[in-house]
């Protein structure tokens, strides 16, 4: 997509701007892949569907709202996720994810493939019982908000 400058057709013709946005939500997954913290607990089971044979533990990251962080630009993300985790027990989940919450907390800012993670802030944790599953599953639900830029 080409932006053209307000200032194009008056006598003074700058050049197009390209725009560029961040998938963030594709950030946050792979980086839940990768990262060996996660992978320990997850073993790579961080996705935005769950499949359709689970492994537990899992977690699947859902975007919930954000906005760009300024009205006039897209360039800037800022994304608020919703990552659900299960587990077989209440320990399981809750150990997953503190170990969760460090990661994304303390390596996720920086620069990584697709982009720039300028922030992240942990808004909630709240842990509970999910019966959708048979048998029930425990889950913990965390609350975070990744500002990213490409």
């Amino acid at each position: 997509m080409t932006l053209t400058p307000a200032s194009a057709g008056t006598g003074a013709n700058p050049p197009a701007v390209a725009s560029r946005v961040v998938d963030t939500t594709a950030l946050v997954v792979e980086f839940l892949r990768e990262d060996p913290d996660a992978t320990a607990f997850l073993g790579g089971r961080a996705s935005t569907v769950l499949p359709a044979d689970k492994v537990f533990p899992l977690a699947r990251v859902t975007r919930v709202g954000g906005a760009p962080a300024l009205a006039f630009t897209v360039w800037l993300d800022q994304a608020l996720y919703q990552l659900d985790v299960w587990a077989d027990t209440p320990v399981q989940a809750a150990d997953a994810a503190r170990c969760l919450v460090q990661a994304l907390a303390e390596r996720l800012p920086g620069s990584r493939p697709g982009g720039v993670v300028t922030a992240v802030r942990i808004t909630t944790v709240a842990q509970d019982i999910d019966p959708e599953f048979e048998p029930v599953k425990h889950r913990v639900r965390i609350g975070v908000t990744v500002t990213a830029h490409p």
